[in-house]
């Protein structure tokens, strides 16, 4: 069959091969009308099939409890409480009684009710719990069907799972043999991607009905780093995503096996490596691997359905989990970067992004943030991040905010770090360093805006280009102007062909995906700081990125034997 590609949106990261493993929607709505003298067997059914899913959960939300992973559970305990709902309970048993209905197309007719009432509350932390009720919907309806394992087929070697969309559950009770997961629908910040990315399963998106309609056991490639599923894929693709998956894995193992050592070079330059997060479940896998802390905690994902800006009990329920494991260790929070592709209902139609859109509400929505940000992160090693900066007056404005707040609770005032990622910023940074204790280059956006490209095309930006490198060179050389340090939290971090360049120019931490830590942890240790500096230079003179790909081959060749 040709090769073709599905584009959709990365939801965690990684690449994986296997057989399509189709989950098909909550089953199907049969039609039948029962005989009323066999409704009350059939309610009966229903009601113990929601029973016993509520104690299938139970039992697995303990299950995640002793092995530490207590927010999987928390996620799993709502399920449950749907299951055990006596509203729910009633409106299925009636379904059966007074309408005929199959225990089985109860649950789901009641079900679905429920989650599309969720679906359109506008509420994002309800919405996400549509996906959650309507697996409890297919686990239920298949107990009440009498099909307790559900009509999994399993597929030669390992399979890439195909669903309209997942819950947590689903997620946690995969077969070993799936690899990777690609939905119809779903989102970044669903409680399946959340458990998706803790388990280190490679998963995509927003694909579409047309990923619904791939054949049982069509093999397929899930790759999230280029945000695509590719549905039979060429045989040279598939030979190559083979090796680089096994080299990957094997890679892993040794770097994970090294995640005590430190991050020095070879001739002793230390380089911190943290993680970038937005969830407990991200920042628990970070800190496993050895990461320093946290580098970059993105605030907004929690919010790109709100409908106003959130307040400060919003910013604390979202921020407490996600901080508590943090306690004595870098917790580098980024600011609301609102805007562009990451934008919500209420500011539909508004230009501008991060620090100009708060500072554009009149301050209200930016104490908000920062009043639970300094009430939660009080017992971390707290930074303040803020976004898109374009000049010094948005910094002052930002740290004006933060000491009037800090007086009044008799908090300590944060480090308070200015993000690089417009042109504007690095041209500006001798201006902008005296005003901040750090900076942090967001290399996604800094690449874009200079080179004139789309962040988002497929295979990324190239962040290696010479007119990037100027940018971060002039960044590192006026932070060391000023004695601030200098981080690095876009991708480029955590490539094999950028994150050389980084620290030969001389930046002070990378901050990277959680799955990437102990790989790019590995590699600072086997860099030569003296000799990444030398080529890093004559990057800068270089004429094209390709160019410098020739230059720092060496450096490349390093890593790759580090693995």
């Amino acid at each position: 069959m040709t090769e073709r590609v599905l584009a959709g949106v990365p939801a965690s990261p990684g690449t994986a091969f296997g057989g399509v493993r189709r989950l098909d929607a909550a089953g199907e709505i049969d039609g039948t009308v029962l005989e009323d003298v066999l409704r009350p067997a059939a309610a009966a059914r229903a009601l113990e099939a929601l029973t016993q899913s509520a104690r299938e959960l139970d039992e697995l939300a303990g299950k995640l409890r002793s092995e530490g992973r207590t927010e999987e559970a928390d996620i799993l305990d709502a399920g449950t409480m749907m299951a055990e709902d006596p509203v729910l309970l009633e409106s299925v048993e009636n379904a059966v009684l007074s309408r005929g209905l199959t225990a089985a197309s109860a649950i789901l007719v009641e079900v679905e009710t429920v989650a599309r009432q969720l679906d359109t509350l506008g509420d994002p932390e309800l919405a996400a719990r549509a996906a959650d009720v309507r697996s409890l919907a297919r686990r239920a309806s298949r107990l009440a069907s009498g099909d307790a394992g559900g009509a999994r087929r399993k597929t030669a070697g390992d399979a890439i799972l195909v669903a309209p969309d997942l819950g947590p559950a689903d997620v946690i009770e995969l077969d070993s043999d799936v690899s990777g997961i690609a939905l119809a629908v779903g989102g970044v910040t669903g409680h399946a991607a959340i458990v998706a990315r803790g388990l280190g399963l490679p998963m995509v998106v927003g694909l579409g009905n047309g990923v619904l309609s791939l054949i049982e056991g069509e093999p397929c490639i899930v790759d999230a780093d280029r945000s695509a599923v590719i549905v039979s894929p060429d045989s040279a693709r598939v030979a190559a995503v083979r090796r680089a998956i096994a080299a990957a894995r094997e890679a892993h193992g040794r770097a994970m096996a090294a995640r005590a050592l430190p991050t020095v070079t070879r001739d002793g330059r230390f380089v911190r490596v943290l993680a970038n997060a937005a969830t407990p479940i991200e920042v628990r896998a970070a800190l496993e691997a050895g990461a320093d802390g946290i580098g970059l905690l993105r605030t907004e994902l929690a919010f790109l359905e709100a409908k106003h800006w959130p307040t400060v009990a919003e910013h604390r329920r979202t921020l407490e989990p996600v901080l508590t494991p943090l306690r004595g260790r870098t917790a580098t929070v980024r600011l609301l970067d609102f805007g562009g592709d990451k934008t919500p209902p209420f500011l539909k139609g508004v230009h501008g992004r991060g620090v100009e859109l708060l500072l554009e509400d009149g301050e209200e929505a930016l104490s908000a943030q920062l009043e639970a940000i300094l009430e939660t992160g009080d017992a971390t090693e707290l930074r303040v991040l803020i976004p898109m900066v374009t000049e010094a007056g948005q910094v002052r404005a930002v740290r004006a905010a933060i000491d009037r707040i800090a007086a009044r609770r008799g908090s300590r005032v944060p480090l308070l770090a200015a993000m690089v990622e417009v042109p504007a910023a690095a041209v500006m940074a001798d201006r902008l360093a005296p005003e901040v204790g750090m900076f942090s280059i967001g290399t996604n956006d800094l690449t874009s805006f200079q080179l004139g490209i789309d962040r988002t095309r497929p295979g990324g930006s190239p962040s290696h280009h010479p007119a990037v490198l100027r940018l971060i060179a002039a960044t590192v050389e006026a932070a060391r102007t000023a004695g601030i340090p200098v981080e690095v939290c876009g991708e480029s971090a955590s490539s094999p062909l950028v994150m050389p360049l980084l620290v030969g120019l001389g930046v002070d931490e990378l901050s990277v995906g959680a799955a990437a830590v102990a790989r790019v942890r590995g590699w600072v240790r086997a860099l030569d700081f003296a000799e990444a500096a030398i080529i890093a230079r004559r990057a800068l003179d270089a004429e094209s990125a390709g160019q410098v790909e020739l230059l720092e081959r060496p450096l490349r060749a390093l890593l790759d034997d580090a693995g």
